[in-house]
């Protein structure tokens, strides 16, 4: 059961997503630089709604992805087991992944991951103010 190759793992940070017939994707607020600015007028901390979107190119097997959020200090601040997911080799599979109340301390680079049978699949999000 090969995993996935990290170079062919898609990333998107958007507001919501939605899946339709025959595999298209509904994306709303989507933010192609990994960039999301907080209300320069909130009091941090804050808290923010997004939904991260994985998207597995390659690989085959029967995964159990966990999902974590690492704030730029380091701290975990949100650890979700999903369930099982069958991904078949040669066909994309799209994990939309909706992350609410995520809690804002400070601006920085906050470390978005998957880790599917020890190997993490990280990308980064920049929120700032």
């Amino acid at each position: 059961m090969p995993l996935p190759t990290d170079a062919n793992v898609e990333f998107l940070v958007c507001d919501a997503v939605r899946q339709r017939d025959g595999g298209m994707l509904d994306i709303a607020g989507c933010y192609p630089t990994r960039e999301v600015k907080v209300d320069p007028a909130a009091r941090l901390p804050a808290t923010v709604n997004l939904t991260f979107v994985f998207i597995l190119k390659d690989g085959d097997g029967i995964f159990r992805p966990v999902l974590r959020i690492i704030d730029p200090l380091a701290k975990e601040l949100h650890r979700f087991e999903m369930p099982e997911l069958t991904k078949k080799a040669g066909t994309g599979h799209i994990m939309m992944l909706p992350v609410g109340q995520i809690p804002i301390a400070h601006s920085g680079n906050y470390l978005v991951s998957i880790e599917i049978d020890g190997q993490r699949y990280e990308r980064t999000v920049r929120i700032f103010q």
